[in-house]
């Protein structure tokens, strides 16, 4: 797959989980300016503000006609929050294999960006575009620009240490804990032998996230994992407590032997990385 765009290039904004507010406007507007001062052609979903229940296999032909469509090289939907698994039936998974470009998400859009990976079998970004407007210090902007236009992969590169183990190797899926499990029991988890899988989650506190570890090892495949990732959990650990969150991973599950390891450079922050979903990784101490 072509991650490489070039000025004219027309890109695509959509929102394929809750609906955009108003006040989003503002950081849409923001986004666009960015893209076409890098020489991209914008094409923004009329859907993204639309606040209807019933548009969910709207959302879903706005995907597939973007893949189709061979003038748009690359998708960023900006949504998150609750809905995007409502999408999950009506996707043209067999269209979609046929026409790989880059399709970046994050939160919410877990559900969609695995249920690609396992049913297209094509890599997808987890990353959320607007983090070019949030972080005012322009680095996200270049990280991007310069993945885009100048094939760099400095936006895939993130610091971490083991907690547990000392290498893991595999093809990486997750993304945020709770959005993933909504694919239990669906044809769209992917098959977790052998995969790294990422975990993230902004909102979820020590209960839940204990609650969350424990369904996670109920999957089918999780005794086969390579390993786990720790991105960051937003507001567990904001608050500061005292078990850090993987010490409350490893207290949940005790017998958990696979390799463990923790980034803070992943997750919900305006300065997040981007995480190749889909492609392989050979990480070491």
């Amino acid at each position: 797959m072509n991650t490489h765009l070039l000025k004219g290039d027309t890109v695509a904004l959509i929102a394929s989980s809750d609906p955009l507010s108003p006040s989003d406007k503002i950081v849409v507007d923001s986004l666009v300016n960015i893209l076409n001062s890098w020489g991209l052609i914008t094409e923004i979903s009329p859907l993204i503000y639309e606040n209807d229940l019933g548009n969910f296999i709207q959302k879903a032909v706005v995907i597939n006609h973007h893949f189709a469509n061979k003038k748009i090289k690359a998708i960023f939907d900006i949504s998150g929050g609750n809905m995007s698994n409502s999408l999950l039936p009506y996707l043209d998974y067999s269209l979609i294999k046929k026409n790989p470009k880059l399709f970046f998400g994050y939160s919410d859009l877990t559900a969609i960006l695995n249920a690609i990976v396992t049913c297209s079998d094509l890599q997808v970004e987890l990353f959320q575009l607007k983090t070019i407007v949030w972080d005012k210090t322009g680095k996200q902007k270049e990280l991007l620009y310069n993945l885009l236009f100048k094939e760099s992969n400095d936006l895939y590169s993130f610091d971490y240490s083991f907690v547990q183990g000392h290498a893991m190797s595999g093809i990486v899926v997750g993304g945020n804990i709770r959005c993933f499990l909504k694919l239990a029991g669906t044809r769209y988890l992917p098959n977790l032998k052998n995969k790294i899988l990422f975990l993230e989650s902004y909102g979820a506190e020590r209960n839940l996230l204990f609650s969350n570890f424990h369904q996670l090892s109920q999957l089918s495949g999780f005794s086969d994992l390579a390993g786990i990732i720790l991105g960051t959990f937003t507001q567990y650990e904001q608050n500061k407590p005292a078990e850090n969150t993987a010490h409350l991973f490893l207290h949940s599950l005790p017998h958990y032997s696979k390799p463990l390891m923790k980034t803070n450079q992943i997750g919900h922050s305006k300065t997040s990385k981007c995480l190749f979903l889909g492609s392989s990784m050979n990480l070491t101490q």
